[in-house]
């Protein structure tokens, strides 16, 4: 899950990044448009926008969607950005999911 406002951000950012790697823009919104996300509207966190923007002051202010949603959800975020880590939610990177994968195949073999 993530927030809405997070896709627009990424749709925003599409076109710069397929002109600097020299490749198809529609087929990196095809392939963004099926990726398994499931958007929540902003309805659904904005409730939490005020805490989320508090606890993120003097960071950058587009990551309060986020927050909000992390907040709402009592789930961690999953992120690489270090915006978050004094935002008083657990934060898990790409490497901590990947050594949690790791750790799992171990205990299954």
């Amino acid at each position: 899950m993530a927030a809405d406002a997070v896709a627009v951000e990424i749709a925003r950012h599409l076109p710069r990044l397929a002109e600097k790697r020299k490749l198809d823009l529609a087929l990196m919104f095809a392939a963004f448009q099926l990726m398994p996300v499931e958007w929540k509207p902003a309805a659904e966190y904005e409730d939490q926008r005020l805490e989320a923007e508090g606890r993120l002051s003097g960071r950058d202010p587009d990551d309060w969607p986020t927050l909000a949603l992390a907040l709402t959800l009592g789930v961690p975020i999953w992120s690489q950005d270090k915006d978050f880590s004094d935002a008083g939610v657990e934060v898990v990177t790409t490497g901590d999911l990947l050594d949690a994968m790791r750790a799992a195949g171990e205990d299954l073999a």
